[in-house]
């Protein structure tokens, strides 16, 4: 798998496998060696395995020696149950002789973890805690719009930053990235008008899409953290908040990784210290708050380069890169790609 990408079957985030060229630092590697850990069959499926042999045909586990280990379970096996019998007998003439039992069940201490004891009667059923249903948003349903309506107007008639904050995901650094990104406390906004769509995220269970509209007739998009109890508008994504600005970007060309929220489609512009194309892939990078494109450059066949490119990338895709400037770097738009933080722009709990 070295140099491809895998779907983890349990997050479905893409896994970028490293090659030898990616200089991955080796964490340890085990002393078994692949193709010596081979799994002991059953005799049974030796058996089924076999039964194209003829019937005078010498099978060559006909006569092998049973195994040590098979022997030890065979002597172990009666021994463990003989145990667990006088464990449990010496169990249920100490908890018999307390006097105290029924306080231990009704303790409400243990009622927090997972199981409800209405009484110590064990001939009655035990209910089990369910896992909390994902509260998902319902365009019929007249509550929820409702509740969505409100957090939107006051979201939209916020006229400071800290009028905005309480409907905000409070992230680390919001204030002064918000501040940095509206030049100032101060906020200009038109009234919030209608919500024209909302939907859960199937793939994001806890949050919510939206496109709505404020009374200058402009569009606006974003994604919410929802609950039940509470919204909260993930505003980074939701203005396509990056480190730096454009031109910031071409005064200081950092050397260090800076995060960008960018839409990302492949590109064929080579210059200067990436001119060779066959060392690196160009990728023209937007954002909808600057001007024009910076052009990123990823290795071919690294780490990044998988995650970025195994499935394809098509035109206009959203993603959160960390990029930096070559040393003494001579023009300002030509960036390495060091990492794809996330796919999309939002960064999830």
């Amino acid at each position: 798998m070295a140099g491809n990408g895998a779907i983890c079957p349990g997050c479905d985030h893409l896994l970028a496998i490293p090659s030898d060229e990616d200089e991955a630092l080796i964490i340890g590697i085990s002393e078994a060696k692949y193709g010596t850990a081979i799994k002991k069959e059953r005799r049974g499926d030796l058996e089924k395995r076999h039964r194209s042999h003829s019937v005078r045909g010498h099978h060559e586990w006909a006569n092998a020696p049973i195994d040590a280990g098979e022997k030890s379970l065979k002597v172990m096996f009666p021994i463990a149950i003989i145990s667990i019998f006088l464990i449990g007998g010496l169990a249920f003439l100490m908890l018999s002789d307390s006097k105290d039992s029924k306080d231990i069940f009704n303790n409400p201490q243990f009622l927090d973890h997972g199981a409800v004891l209405a009484t110590i009667d064990q001939t009655k059923p035990v209910q089990t805690k369910q896992t909390p249903e994902v509260y998902l948003y319902d365009a019929e349903d007249k509550n929820k719009v409702q509740q969505l309506e409100k957090f939107h107007k006051g979201i939209y008639a916020a006229k400071t930053i800290d009028e905005m904050l309480p409907y905000v995901c409070p992230v680390e650094g919001i204030k002064e990235k918000m501040a940095s990104y509206y030049k100032g406390e101060a906020l200009t906004q038109s009234p919030f008008k209608k919500i024209n769509f909302a939907q859960s995220i199937p793939e994001s269970p806890g949050y919510l899409t939206f496109e709505c509209q404020t009374q200058d007739y402009n569009i606006h998009y974003g994604v919410l953290k929802y609950t039940q109890d509470e919204i909260l508008l993930d505003w980074e994504s939701y203005v396509a908040y990056s480190e730096m600005t454009w031109d910031e970007l071409a005064e200081k060309k950092p050397t260090k990784p800076v995060k960008l929220r960018v839409t990302a489609k492949l590109a064929y512009y080579y210059n200067d210290e990436f001119a060779n194309e066959k060392d690196w892939q160009s990728v023209a990078l937007t954002n909808p708050n600057e001007d024009g494109s910076i052009y990123g450059y990823v290795k071919r066949g690294s780490a990044t380069y998988q995650r970025l490119f195994n499935f394809g990338l098509s035109d206009n895709r959203k993603v959160i890169l960390e990029v930096y400037f070559p040393e003494g770097a001579d023009t300002g738009n030509q960036v390495f790609i060091e990492r794809v933080v996330e796919q999309g722009w939002l960064v999830r709990d």
